[in-house]
């Protein structure tokens, strides 16, 4: 059995090689690669030219550069270095000459340019620049593309409804053309799963809004998502900008919530009050609900009903701990003529501790620095940054400030731990794919952080979720920090207090006067006392 089982899978594997032999694409004609931007395109913006051609090639810039021309303003971006791609050796990549400009600490500062200004762009690579591997020569060719400007969606709905199938997008500018993406577009739901397809988009008469029909309409309670992609729609003036879209879809059948949940843990246990959705008159019909105790006794509470809401009280302080049951009996009351279902709710009296939130330490120490790259808030117990509505950081990034001059300080979570007692902020963080990565400011100046902009989630218990998992229970949420803290950048490069090294050891510092363990990177360092240049 064993060898028929190997020699069919063996024969499946021929087969497949076989097949996958008379599918593979013949190699292109080296005179014709493929184009970024598309000879013809329209696009937004251009950061670089790319080439890709059937064959590894070598590329050899021509010394004054190849000249990039709005054909309409005749301006010129010159093509000023190039490459072969590291992990793509067959793409030759052409760079734009760099610019000044204004860096996020004051200073002027040189970066690649690129292409935004709308018009028809042309450009010639002259014959031999690129060459394959095996001698042949790319010869001399011209392409153009196009750079459209950009506007917004200014505004959508519903936001917040019981029945989403159709979606109303409003712009400030007339829409000329709608261009559907190829795989369409899809309404995502809190996981990502697609749950209906954009089915059709019509322009409304203002030529100013478009409505968006789904194929489906979605009415289960939860939160929605749809990401409207870039060039979607056009106008005079260009291409409309991304924007993702978030819905709250709401249950529009009658319901009950109460100020307790399945679950909670509490550190008292006061009246039970019943709040209803969608409902217009509700009766009340038992005059007492039971709350159960952990001792196995029972206590009666009494019902009142008030402005369509019920409040129990039961008129005693309990202070045993352990778990409670409060039971809404089926019946109990009605809502626009329909009765109530019976529920449960079991909730824990504990004897948590919450210790008030403190801030212990703020790093660097406030006074004089020479830089500002990261600033570290320590409290006295755990804390995690608090998420609004749609599950969002909400001082994900703050402010530090400067005069009429803002900074932005981004959240560096600390992933090595679920909970900690720090928070992390890198000053004008920029995202490089991996990590986010700080630009110290050197600028001299006092900068000043309020910490209220920061929202916490404190007082925090090790529990199980109602999955089973460990989680961490936070008792006090949404709170806001409290402090501000100053720091007065003087600018300074000097190097001071250089530790004598011990035998054999090497003691480095940079140019920020920071001791370093290793040389990682280029720079000037002052190693042992002696200054040393690496390139």
């Amino acid at each position: 059995m064993r060898k028929t089982f190997t020699l069919f899978l063996m024969s499946m594997f021929f087969a497949l090689s076989a097949a996958m032999a008379q599918g593979k694409d013949e190699p292109k004609d080296f005179n014709s690669p493929e184009v970024y931007p598309n000879n013809g395109a329209q696009v937004t913006t251009v950061y670089n030219i790319r080439l890709v051609f059937s064959k590894n090639v070598t590329v050899t810039l021509p010394e004054a550069g190849i000249d990039v021309v709005n054909t309409e303003t005749k301006e010129v971006v010159k093509i000023a270095s190039s490459r072969v791609d590291e992990w793509e050796p067959n793409a030759a990549v052409f760079l734009f000459e760099q610019v000044k400009v204004e860096g996020k600490d004051g200073k002027e500062e040189m970066r690649d340019q690129w292409i935004e200004t709308p018009g028809v762009y042309t450009y010639t690579i002259p014959a031999g620049v690129i060459k394959s591997v095996d001698g042949d020569v790319f010869p001399e060719a011209t392409y153009t593309f196009s750079v459209v400007g950009t506007f917004e969606i200014e505004g959508y709905s519903p936001a917040t409804t019981d029945k989403l199938e159709k979606i109303v997008l409003t712009f400030g500018q007339e829409i000329e053309e709608i261009k559907m993406p190829n795989g369409g577009m899809a309404v995502v739901d809190y996981y990502w799963t697609p749950v209906a397809n954009v089915a059709n988009a019509t322009l409304g008469e203002d030529k100013k809004s478009v409505t968006l029909e789904l194929d489906k309409a979605i009415t289960t309670p939860g939160m929605y998502n749809l990401d409207i992609y870039q060039g979607v729609f056009v106008s005079k003036s260009g291409v409309s900008q991304y924007r993702s879209l978030t819905f709250n879809v709401v249950d529009s059948n009658p319901s009950f919530d109460t100020n307790y949940e399945n679950g909670d843990k509490v550190e008292e246990i006061g009246d039970l009050e019943i709040t209803f959705n969608n409902v217009k008159e509700v009766k009340l019909v038992a005059e007492t609900i039971s709350l159960y105790l952990p001792g196995g006794g029972e206590a009666e509470g009494k019902a009142v009903l008030e402005n369509n809401k019920i409040v129990v009280s039961f008129g005693q302080k309990f202070t045993e701990q352990g778990e409670y049951l409060f039971f809404i009996p089926a019946g109990a009351f009605t809502m626009d003529g329909v009765a109530n279902e019976e529920r449960e709710i079991s909730v824990t009296l504990f004897t948590f501790t919450i210790t008030p939130l403190e801030v212990l330490s703020v790093v660097p120490e406030v006074g004089e620095v020479d830089t500002l790259k990261k600033i570290t808030i320590g409290f006295n117990q755990p804390v995690q940054l608090s998420y609004d509505e749609n599950w969002q950081q909400i001082s994900r990034e703050i402010t530090l400030t400067c005069g009429d001059q803002n900074y932005t300080l981004t959240y560096s979570p600390n992933y090595s731990a679920s909970t900690s007692d720090k928070l992390e902020y890198l000053v004008n963080a920029e995202w490089n794919g991996y990590e986010y990565v700080s630009t110290p400011i050197t600028v001299a100046g006092e900068y000043t952080l309020d910490l209220s902009q920061i929202v916490v989630d404190y007082a925090a218990e090790a529990g199980v979720d109602e999955w089973g998992y460990s989680t961490t229970i936070w008792h006090s949420k949404s709170h806001s920090c409290a402090g501000v803290y100053s720091w007065k950048v003087t600018g300074g490069t000097a190097i001071r207090n250089i530790t004598n090294p011990v035998d054999g050891e090497s003691v480095i510092y940079d140019l920020l006067g920071r001791r370093v363990s290793n040389i990682s990177h280029a720079g000037i360092y002052i190693v042992n006392g002696k200054k040393m240049i690496v390139k």
